[in-house]
């Protein structure tokens, strides 16, 4: 399939099923590709700037020059209006809404197996800092720090539309090279006294949250296993991430409760009882308090939707 084929089935899918909550791109799409270098102006136009929520096995870097959207990436939601780079690790729900489809920039996603079929091992991407799941995605670049992803992106393209038999292999070089350089970017801005873009127990915190968040959800409850006061932990989240944790909690806990409201036949009683409430009205107060409407509310609304559709 071309690009253009590409870009019109991801905006089928995404029209058809925008309410449903978080689309699971892998098993809506109907064909499969493991690599892609696009233009954002060309994405947005197709698109018409409204990306719903989604998650896919895919890693995404995205280089805006001109924009003015508003970003949504994990737990991270932030306004973007150009000379921004943003990393989205696979499987990670992300959303965007243009408010201006003047756009300019560049995409490139790829899968796993796509450096494993030109014989690169999987942690040459896997263990790029750039994708772990605490890290702020999002980055201001300067002028030469966008000359130099531009001038990558420009030879991704031109390589792209090349007919020789082992362009894939120097692609996936160059993307390679991307995230090298990307890593490099993140870790310069920590350096040079920015808001610190990764830590250590904050990634450990996530990756507890996700092993955890279905029956836990005090913050003295992570705190102990990471050996840390609350106090300390909620200093290091607000420090690196920009929230308390009790907020990142709460943020992992009402994403599950979308999907499953939007994706499962549960009942509001059951979906409360797999997440860790006891009292389905404490519940649905948790999940008015997130989205100003009652777990009911949220599911009548994706029906209402559909049919309209």
């Amino acid at each position: 399939m071309g690009d253009n084929q590409i870009l019109d089935e991801y905006r089928d899918v995404y029209q058809r099923f925008a309410g449903d909550g978080i689309i699971d791109m892998d098993k809506k799409l109907q064909h499969k590709f493991s690599y892609q270098i696009l233009r954002l102006e060309d994405v947005v136009r197709q698109l018409h700037g409204n990306i719903p929520p989604n998650r896919q096995s895919l890693y995404y870097v995205i280089l805006y020059k001109q924009a003015s959207c508003d970003h949504s990436v994990g737990y991270f939601q932030f306004p973007i209006e150009g000379n921004t780079l943003v990393v989205i690790p696979q499987r990670v729900i992300h959303s965007i809404l243009h408010r201006s489809l003047k756009c300019t920039g560049y995409l490139v996603c790829f899968s796993v197996d796509f450096f494993l079929n030109q014989a690169f091992p999987r942690q040459h991407v896997m263990t790029r800092r750039i994708f772990t799941s605490s890290l702020r995605p999002y980055l201001s670049v300067s002028p030469t720090q966008r000359k130099e992803l531009e001038n990558l992106f420009e030879y991704l393209l031109k390589e792209s539309a090349e007919t020789n038999l082992e362009k894939g292999q120097m692609i996936a070089l160059k993307i390679l090279e991307l995230l090298i350089l990307c890593d490099r970017f993140f870790s310069e801005a920590r350096v040079i006294g920015q808001r610190p873009t990764f830590h250590p127990t904050i990634e450990r915190f996530y990756t507890l949250i996700e092993e955890h968040f279905t029956q836990q959800h005090s913050v003295q409850f992570y705190a102990n296993f990471l050996n840390v006061c609350p106090g300390h932990l909620n200093s290091l989240m607000k420090d690196t991430v920009g929230l308390n944790a009790k907020k990142a909690i709460d943020n992992r806990i009402f994403l599950e409760a979308k999907s499953l409201l939007a994706g499962t036949g549960d009942s509001v009683k059951e979906i409360a009882h797999s997440l860790g409430f006891a009292d389905v009205n404490y519940f649905s107060s948790f999940f008015r308090k997130e989205d100003q409407q009652s777990p009911s509310q949220y599911r009548e609304g994706l029906r209402t939707r559909r049919l309209l559709q």
